[in-house]
C-alpha cells in the first residue's frame, strides 16, 4: 500500500511540474502574440473539455483533462513554420519562438527557487522515524570545547 501511495504521489508531482513548465510556455506566448489554442493536462484521448473566454493564456483556451497523466502540453496557433497569419507560432520571431521555448525551463528554475526558500524558511518535515534532525537552537561543540579534554 505504502509502495502504491508513493507512486502516485510522484506522478501527482510530476504532473504539477510539467504542467508549471507549459504554463510559463503558454503565458509567454501569449505575452508575444502568438495565440494559445489549448492547454492540456495528461496526454491524449480527451477525457474533459472546457472552453474558458477569457484566462490567462488568453481568450478563448481550450483547458483539457486527459486519460494519460504523464504530462502535459501547450498547443499554440499555427506551430508549423509555414503559418503565416498573425497570432501563429511559425510568423513569430525568431527571438519571440527563443523566449517562448525558454519559457518552461525559466519556470522550472522560478519552480525551484521557491520550493528552497520554503524549504529554507520553514525546514524538512520530519518524514521517516530515523531521519536526522539538528533543532534551530542546537549548538555544535568541538572536542576542545569539552571541560577537561584541554
Amino acid at each position: 500500500m505504502e509502495l502504491f501511495f508513493g507512486v502516485m504521489v510522484g506522478l501527482l508531482i510530476l504532473v504539477l511540474l510539467v504542467v508549471l513548465h507549459e504554463l510559463g510556455h503558454g503565458i509567454v506566448a501569449r505575452r508575444n502574440g502568438v495565440d494559445v489554442e489549448e492547454f492540456g493536462v495528461g496526454f491524449p484521448p480527451k477525457a474533459y473539455g472546457k472552453k474558458i473566454k477569457k484566462s490567462i493564456l488568453g481568450k478563448n483556451v481550450l483547458f483539457t483533462l486527459n486519460w494519460l497523466p504523464l504530462g502535459g502540453f501547450v498547443r499554440l496557433k499555427g506551430e508549423n513554420d509555414s503559418a503565416a497569419e498573425k497570432g501563429d507560432y511559425g510568423a513569430a520571431s525568431y527571438w519571440v519562438k527563443t523566449k517562448i521555448l525558454l519559457a518552461g525551463v525559466l519556470m522550472n528554475w522560478l519552480t525551484a527557487a521557491v520550493l528552497f526558500s520554503i524549504i529554507a524558511l520553514f525546514g524538512l518535515p520530519k518524514v521517516l522515524p530515523d531521519q536526522f534532525y539538528i533543532p534551530q537552537d542546537a549548538t555544535i561543540q568541538t572536542a576542545r570545547s569539552y571541560r577537561g579534554l584541554g
